[in-house]
């Protein structure tokens, strides 16, 4: 049984189907016609729902896409959706604002915007944000970032959300937060018992389904398996939830290393990198939208071999070690040997990805990453690079390059490292390694970019890396994102 807040109802479901999405039981079994039905795969918005999670004995908010989330993966939380916002006749601040500001024209999008405003609503220290206009208004964009309108433009819409933060009062929600902390605890405490939609609740669980159910899919956000369902109508038998494994939830750093569990989610992961690396914070943001990277983790990008992932070229570059396991036995694999095709990876049968083991890098390393695509916001790569450097002085005494969208796999670009290593970081080491390049990568022509805008551009990278460092006024703002 899966039990969980529906608004301010307990729902428990026995035999839902485990591929069922929440906007289709939200849609079709509940009638609850408000929340939208857009692309169906996470890209425009319409679907916005917010979840609440006990965390801290605090209520934590969260919007996500319902079109690509399971309806499994609401158990011990809280979904809201825009029909409940509004308290008898008095509509909720972020409603109110939207009428205010006239954010809305044909309303077809409206309730995702409204839930997406919701969200930002509940942040913790919004009202202090507030005050701020410049940073409010680039937190807005960031909450709104997954939201698309064809109608109105976006000004009044993110005047709206600026009115609700400067006017920011409790609301319902915070009335009521003890009693949903309590009753959301309370569900926690009765373990998911679904005969389709497993719920290991440990490592040793999870190892143990995996054997037992060796044709179940590995589900930790979905967005990329859901599309399976939303996009390709594939029914999905049976799937093994990782996301309260607590394993695979950890974060711990020991001052040399930071190690995250593979069901980190991609937000918690970007808090996480960019104290360490803060040239990964502006890719890490434009990694989707809000609600993707809410759903996301960094477990699912590695394994998923995307040949155009945004995290595995970083990861690359750091030399990040990945834990697997299989049954009992656990064993450490560079990501540098994890790719061996396209799609391909060195996860034998029945193996999971358990936790992935980051370097720090040292004071005299800098990282560049630079993500290329068509959009600014939520899409994907057509080049990412990677340049991770040690320098002392004038010299590169350690380069390791990576790039996504250049192979049939993220990969390092072996000749340019051996080009830059051990030598000054000139103008005639920059000559060097744009040759080298040349061998490194054969791009491929596809939908995104052709192989020889792939290969102009990643040459530019490797231009704008040896700039952003030369250039003395540059240096001070290293790890600044270019988008192309």
């Amino acid at each position: 049984m899966i039990r969980f807040l529906f608004n301010h109802e307990s729902v428990i479901l026995e035999d839902t189907r485990a591929d069922v999405t929440v906007l289709q039981w939200l849609r079709e079994v509940r009638l609850k016609t408000g929340t939208k039905e857009g692309c169906g795969s996470g890209d425009c918005g319409a679907c916005t729902v917010v979840l609440a999670s006990v965390e801290n004995n605090k209520l934590h908010y969260e919007s996500i896409n319902s079109c690509i989330t399971f309806v499994g993966a609401l158990h011990g939380r809280q979904l809201i959706t825009v029909e409940a916002l509004a308290e008898d006749n008095d509509l909720h601040p972020v409603q109110q604002a939207m009428v205010d500001e006239h954010g809305s024209q044909c309303g077809f999008c409206t309730p995702g915007f409204i839930m997406s405003m919701f969200a930002l609503y509940h942040r913790e220290g919004v009202s202090e944000l507030a005050h701020d206009e410049h940073a409010s208004l680039e937190m807005i964009e960031q909450f709104l970032g997954g939201n698309l309108c064809r109608c109105t433009g976006y000004v009044p819409i993110k005047r709206a959300a600026l009115k609700a933060m400067q006017q920011h009062q409790p609301d319902q929600f915070d009335v009521n937060a003890s009693e949903t902390i309590n009753t959301l605890l309370a569900m926690q405490k009765q373990l998911p018992m679904h005969p389709r939609f497993l719920h290991p609740m440990n490592v040793q669980e999870l190892s143990t389904m995996r054997i037992q159910y060796p044709n179940a899919r590995m589900l930790a956000g979905g967005t990329d398996l859901a599309l399976e369902v939303t996009q390709q109508l594939k029914d999905i038998d049976t799937i093994i939830y990782t996301k309260q494994v607590s394993e695979l939830l950890a974060v711990v750093e020991d001052g040399n290393n930071v190690r995250i569990g593979a069901a980190v989610s991609l937000t918690r992961c970007m808090e996480t990198l960019r104290k360490a690396i803060p040239s990964s914070e502006a890719m890490m943001l434009r990694f989707g939208s809000e609600q993707v990277r809410n759903q996301g983790t960094i477990g699912g990008n590695i394994v998923n071999a995307s040949p155009v992932g945004d995290l595995p070229p970083l990861l690359m570059a750091l030399d990040a070690v990945l834990e697997l396991q299989c049954g009992d036995t656990v064993r450490i694999i560079n990501i540098n040997e994890f790719y061996l095709g396209y799609k391909q990876t060195a996860l034998k049968p029945n193996e999971f990805l358990r936790s992935i083991t980051v370097p720090l890098p040292s004071a005299s390393t800098r990282v560049f990453v630079y993500k290329i695509s068509k959009r600014l916001d939520d899409d994907i790569s057509a080049v990412l690079g990677v340049f991770c450097l040690q320098i002392h002085g004038d010299r590169v005494t350690k380069a390791r390059v990576a790039f996504g969208g250049m192979a049939a796999t993220p990969a390092r670009a072996l000749s340019v490292e051996n080009a830059l290593q051990n030598g000054q970081f000139d103008e005639a080491a920059l000559a060097k390694a744009i040759t080298a390049l040349k061998s490194d990568f054969s791009p491929i022509d596809d939908a995104r970019a052709s192989a020889q805008y792939r290969q102009r551009v990643a040459t530019n990278l490797l231009k704008r890396c040896w700039l952003q460092w030369s250039n003395e006024s540059a240096r001070i703002q290293v790890g600044d994102y270019v988008s192309g």
